[in-house]
């Protein structure tokens, strides 16, 4: 009884882990106001982050600060949570 107990227990750890592994970088996965992908420019003069988005393979740009700039680079698998006001992103949260 415990074995088998054990043995459920452990495919639901393995279920919901490859359940969040393949989650964490897919866009309509990762929730509204997020794009996941991978850093292909950082501008700090421009205040700029632009990623290749990891579900349609487009660039998009989004206005950042300073601050959430200065340890991202190019390559990096990011999720940015972000607004839109007049077509414009901005990133509220960087995540790498």
């Amino acid at each position: 009884m415990i074995d088998m107990i054990a043995r459920r227990v452990g495919w639901l750890v393995v279920l919901v882990f490859l359940t969040g592994v393949s989650a964490a970088w897919a866009c309509k996965s990762a929730g509204a106001f997020k794009h996941v992908g991978v850093v292909t420019a950082v501008d700090p003069q421009a205040l700029t982050l632009t990623i290749k988005d990891a579900e349609t393979g487009d660039p998009v740009t989004f206005a950042a600060t300073a601050t959430q700039l200065k340890d991202v680079k190019p390559g990096d698998q990011v999720m940015v949570g972000f607004v839109e006001k007049d077509g414009k992103l901005t990133a509220v949260q960087i995540h790498s």
